[in-house]
């Protein structure tokens, strides 16, 4: 199971952009883990990244994070 943090870290996408599309249903639903935590099945992650679109190029690593 993926966390939140994890999953942003993952898809590049924000967390408010991961609950939009989940609205839309154009990305997974979380499960209940407990009651104040959810989490993503790694496999269904997968499966949607394998759905997606490949960019036509990555930046350079000096750019990514970059605050």
């Amino acid at each position: 199971m993926l966390s939140k943090k994890q999953l942003v870290e993952r898809t590049g996408l924000s967390a408010v952009t991961i609950w939009r599309r989940i609205q839309v249903g154009d990305f997974p639903k979380p499960r209940q883990l407990t009651p104040n935590r959810v989490g993503w099945p790694e496999d269904e992650i997968k499966q949607w990244e394998d759905t997606r679109p490949v960019g036509m190029c990555e930046l350079p690593e000096n750019l990514r994070n970059h605050k």
